[in-house]
Order: structure tokens, then C-alpha cells, then sequence
């Protein structure tokens, strides 16, 4: 359970910081559900890269928000 935890937080790592590089800010808030840092896009969407797929895919599962922080 531990080394699975581990690889969730290695791929969310990775993930944001790939997300940073184009472009996404990160913000101090964090999502309700999983407690990750959100990260939000140019056009004011909010994202959790343990939630959702930035890609629109829903890989990791599946919460991404709109500009008044709904899902």
C-alpha cells in the first residue's frame, strides 16, 4: 500500500510539473476530494492532476472545474 501511494504522488509530481511548464499556474488551494494542490489553465479552469486527465482523458479519475470552482 505504501509503494502504491508512493507511485500516485511520483506520477502527480510529474504530471504538474509538466502542466507548469506550459503554462498552468498552481494555486493555494486544494481540491476538495484528494487534497492535491490544484493547478489552473489560461482559460480559469481549476485542475487536479490526481482527479482528471489534463488531456480531457479520465486516467487517474475525473474532477475538473470551471471558473466559478464547480464541477
Amino acid at each position: 500500500e505504501a509503494e502504491a501511494r508512493r507511485e500516485r504522488l511520483d506520477r502527480a509530481s510529474q504530471a504538474m510539473g509538466a502542466l507548469l511548464l506550459r503554462g498552468y499556474r498552481m494555486l493555494g488551494s486544494s481540491c476538495p476530494q484528494c487534497g492535491t494542490i490544484l493547478l489552473q489553465d489560461k482559460e480559469q479552469r481549476l485542475l487536479c492532476v490526481s482527479c482528471q486527465d489534463p488531456e480531457g482523458g479520465h486516467g487517474m479519475g475525473g474532477r475538473i472545474w470551471g471558473k466559478n470552482g464547480r464541477f
